[in-house]
């Protein structure tokens, strides 16, 4: 039913020209978030169905969508969709000999018979990708990144040679070993100094700082150029997240915990975000309308918005501002209580191994507000970003944005205390 009323609503939508052609906001995400609650529902087949109707409704759909779609298509059985969902993360650029790896997908490679064919298919996909455009962008992201340091003055060096010592710590199999070694050129090492020196550590200091604002001045206006000319690289331009891949695609564990910490950095981290996230940025140019417009336009996952500062400075104003751009992302807080053995009350029973969920305290503004605004960009309603982030507390190998958490083990002491925290929202599961 719930289905039935949704695609009502969206073609109803369609008839009357409620939203603009390829709104993202309007068209793909509320169908993705439904298909999102079908998997935290453990309902597979209703998410892949949602999950093809998100993809009909745009030309380019997401890679995480592909990925949580094909996987969604393996527990129902369907090999043939999970084959033809993962070519399309092939072909945005994810590392082909990643998917016999994955924290999911090493089980199918395991057990599935036309697997080597399918494998050896997408050895010969090529991405199409820009790669000059691509590498552009990782160059910048190295310059942002970049720890510059001014060679020390023959004074700074000899001073630190007769006076500053650093402990290397070497952990063996056996023991931990403390040794003392000459570390390096740094500032970061001198303490008090004298006078004179004091005054050339200054000076190299902000000859360091000049040289760091410099370079992110240079990344800003580049990266400004780029978003004018391309219009908000987004995967389907570079591929999926590339600067750390090719370092840690050959060795990440197969069952270890790196292989999912890798798709989260393919799948969840945008290259364009990542320069974005230094506040220096924002001087020069409305980076967030922009931002906005690509959420709109399916070049940017709504949920990326939030890795990007909402307080910037401004170097004419000097003074930081502030944008609202959803008042909260969806915090809960997952709570396994730890119960005093020698506790006796009557709600207690059962309690020990269940667990709980508390969402956050609103504050400034009301549900609604919030929705309003988390919706206008293509975010779920808090109360599913609740759900989600309850969901992504324990482990799971689908890529699920909404929400955050945070996990507690609470020790309760008396039954006045479990009943307090019985009564301040906490949901049990």
């Amino acid at each position: 039913m719930k289905k039935l009323i949704l695609f009502l609503i969206l073609s109803f939508l369609w008839r009357v020209g409620g939203f603009a052609q390829g709104d993202f906001t309007r068209i793909y995400h509320p169908i993705i978030n439904e298909a999102e609650l079908a998997i935290v529902d453990t309902n597979y087949y209703d998410a892949l169905d949602y999950y093809k109707e998100a993809f009909a409704n745009v030309k380019k759909p997401f890679a995480k969508d592909y990925y949580n779609a094909a996987i969604c298509a393996s527990m129902i059985g369907k090999l043939p969709l999970t084959f033809e969902y993962l070519e399309k993360i092939v072909e945005k650029g994810y590392p082909s000999d990643s998917l016999r790896k994955d924290v999911f997908f090493h089980y199918v490679a395991d057990t599935c018979k036309r697997w080597p064919e399918f494998e050896k298919q997408m050895r010969l996909v090529k991405p199409n990708i820009n790669w000059e455009l691509r590498d552009s962008l990782n160059k910048l992201y190295a310059l942002s990144m970049k720890n510059f340091r001014t060679p020390l003055t023959e004074e700074l060096r000899d001073y630190f040679r007769k006076n500053v010592k650093a402990k290397e710590i070497i952990i063996s199999k056996k023991d931990t070993i403390i040794r003392e070694t000459n570390v390096g050129d740094s500032l970061y090492f001198f303490g008090n100094l004298p006078q004179n020196l004091k005054i050339q550590q200054d000076s190299l200091r902000k000859m360091n700082d000049k040289k760091y604002t410099d370079a992110l001045n240079l990344v800003s206006q580049n990266l400004s150029k780029l978003i004018d000319n391309y219009n908000f690289p987004d995967e389907n331009m570079i591929g999926l997240s590339g600067y750390e891949y090719k370092v840690i695609s050959p060795r990440f564990g197969r069952f270890s915990i790196a292989s999912q910490s890798f798709n989260d950095l393919m799948f969840n981290k945008s290259l364009m975000i990542s320069l974005l996230e230094n506040p220096s940025f924002s001087n020069n140019k409305d980076f967030l309308s922009n931002m906005i417009q690509a959420i709109r336009d399916g070049k940017l996952a709504p949920q990326q918005i939030s890795n990007v500062a909402f307080s910037r400075f401004n170097n004419i104003t000097k003074s930081f501002e502030t944008f609202p751009i959803a008042y909260t992302m969806g915090k809960v807080q997952v709570l396994q209580l730890q119960l005093d053995s020698n506790l006796n009350c009557a709600k207690a029973e059962g309690i020990q191994n269940k667990k709980f969920w508390k969402k956050e305290k609103l504050t400034d503004y009301s549900e609604a507000e919030i929705n309003n605004k988390r919706q206008d960009i293509g975010l779920e309603k808090l109360a599913d970003a609740y759900k989600k982030a309850f969901f992504k507390a324990y482990p799971t190998p689908f890529m699920i944005n909404g929400g955050t958490y945070q996990k507690e083990l609470s020790y309760i002491s008396s039954c006045d205390v479990l009943e307090k925290m019985l009564k301040e929202s906490v949901i049990i599961r």
